[in-house]
């Protein structure tokens, strides 16, 4: 695609240099720069991208794009100035790929926790049913039949346009798309827009990103204000909002569209009643209109129901019967990392699972704690250059909730692991003999194995299906569900 015609899509402030050149793609990442790209210098938490144009030059850029011009560009290449240039990269990859989301139906999920769960149920069920499904999240990115690792909850522009590009080259009708708040705050999604939109909850998280709960709370609420607006007729749009949740019913207020509502209260549209939870997983009646269904699903836990309840809202939005949705949900067996079962033969249990928040941590210990276990051992950590703000939080529900807790080490990145421990241990009143703290991830659930016996049960929390721990600049291959695995495999 020609320069020129991207830079009237664009429509920066000013442009100079040559800009009759062929562009062949974009970056952000001077290191991913080839020869007919267009680099965009955007500020990072750490580095400004400002500082590696020469680099991006070197590497055969034919462009940059950048909030003020420098001397240091060659007088041929060109220069693209820009007030936003995060903006700018979403704007010119959407044009890159040729508007890949039009004539796909997009789906966004957006919440603290369950978006994981919630957009790989209602993708079994769209599945299910015949409608061909793309996924982007967290734990893999789904196309057609292939599932390929996934880097970002919601990638980086380039890479989430190339995404899109592939599920509509494999002819998916539908996208259903985690969405995280450093998505929607950088601007990933601009030229994206959402034809249904799904609103799980809010509780605590990235408050190293986002400063304070209300910054944090408003960039999941101007999210449905935009998917409010837009070029799409709100009238044919559809939002689906836990109406449990107190921020869920603060966009209920704010929404344009037509909404279904969904929760454990009555006066939902879309509710459940009678919950039974077993470790196996739950049964429930379900409401809906006049009606009224038994439900099984195999994912323990109250939050799960929650979940279900989303995915099978939007099962009912593309039309899909009700009972067939009822069916779908009861042949999931599980998802990796989410309350992830692994077998021990020794008389406990033992669960992976993501849980990384204070809240999340409470949603799953109280699940456990429903469950007529005799004691739980909880294994945890917090990441590092993360928000230390729920440290001490996390110490204190997993001491509130669990009989035995052992800290330990999660992806310390930059920091040092045993500071990490403390800001946890913090929240914690000591002395507890029930708690210790072990830096080791391996030596923690080896311990935690150690110490459980017939009745109990382990949970291996914070990182789930993730296959790595990081440290500062490099990273080790660590599975929590390998390593366990492994650990009981040795037990005498």
């Amino acid at each position: 695609m020609k320069l020129d015609r991207l830079i009237e899509e664009l429509r920066p402030e000013k442009v100079e240099g040559k800009t009759a050149v062929e562009v062949k793609g974009v970056s952000a990442d001077s290191r991913g720069i080839q020869p007919g790209y267009l680099f965009v210098a955007v500020s990072g938490r750490d580095r400004d991208g400002a500082d590696y144009i020469a680099q991006a030059r070197d590497r055969g850029a034919v462009g940059i794009v950048l909030r003020e011009f420098t001397s240091s560009v060659n007088s041929n290449l060109a220069q693209i100035k820009v007030t936003a240039p995060r903006r700018a990269l979403a704007v010119l990859s959407n044009a890159i790929f040729h508007h890949p989301a039009a004539g796909m139906k997009m789906i966004g999920v957006v919440g603290t926790n369950g978006k994981t769960t919630v957009t790989h149920l209602a993708r079994s069920i769209f599945e299910a049913a015949g409608i061909s499904t793309g996924l982007i999240g967290t734990n893999y990115y789904g196309i057609g039949q292939r599932r390929l690792p996934a880097e970002l909850t919601t990638p980086a522009p380039p890479r989430l346009q190339e995404l899109l590009a592939e599920m509509k080259g494999a002819n998916s009708s539908r996208v259903i798309m985690e969405v995280s708040s450093h998505a929607i705050a950088q601007h990933r999604l601009e030229g994206i827009e959402f034809q249904t939109a799904v609103f799980t909850n809010f509780s605590r998280d990235h408050l190293d990103y986002h400063r304070t709960m209300e910054e944090y709370g408003a960039v999941k609420t101007g999210f449905f204000q935009d998917f409010s607006r837009g070029e799409i007729d709100p009238g044919t749009k559809m939002a689906i909002i836990n109406n449990d949740d107190h921020l869920g019913r603060k966009i209920l207020q704010m929404i344009k569209t037509p909404v279904i509502t969904y929760g454990l209260c009555a006066g939902a549209d879309l509710f459940a009643s009678d919950v039974t939870l077993s470790r196996g997983g739950s049964v429930f009646k379900l409401h809906w209109k006049d009606s009224v269904y038994q439900v099984l699903i195999s994912l323990p836990g109250r939050h799960n129901i929650y979940n279900a309840l989303a995915a099978i809202g939007l099962g009912l939005n593309e039309a899909i019967e009700l009972p067939e949705i009822i069916n779908s949900l009861q042949d999931i067996r599980g998802i990796s990392g989410r309350l992830e079962q692994v077998d021990t033969g020794r008389g406990f249990d033992l669960f992976i699972d993501y849980a990384h928040t204070p809240d999340g941590l409470e949603n799953v210990l109280g699940a456990l704690r429903e469950i007529d276990y005799r004691r739980i051992i909880v294994v945890f950590g917090c990441g590092g250059d993360r928000d230390e703000t729920k440290r001490p939080l996390m110490g204190e529900v997993a001491a509130r909730l669990a009989e035995r807790v052992i800290v330990t080490s999660d992806n310390p990145r930059s920091e040092d692991p045993e500071k990490i421990i403390n800001d946890i241990l913090s929240g914690i009143p000591r002395p507890d003999k029930r708690v210790m703290a072990i830096i080791d991830r391996r030596e923690a659930i080896e311990v935690a194995c150690n110490q459980a016996g017939p009745g109990d049960v382990v949970l291996i929390a914070g990182k789930g299906h993730e296959r790595k721990q990081i440290f500062r600049d490099t990273s080790i291959p660590f599975s929590d569900r390998d390593i366990s695995r492994d650990i009981l495999g040795k037990m005498e």
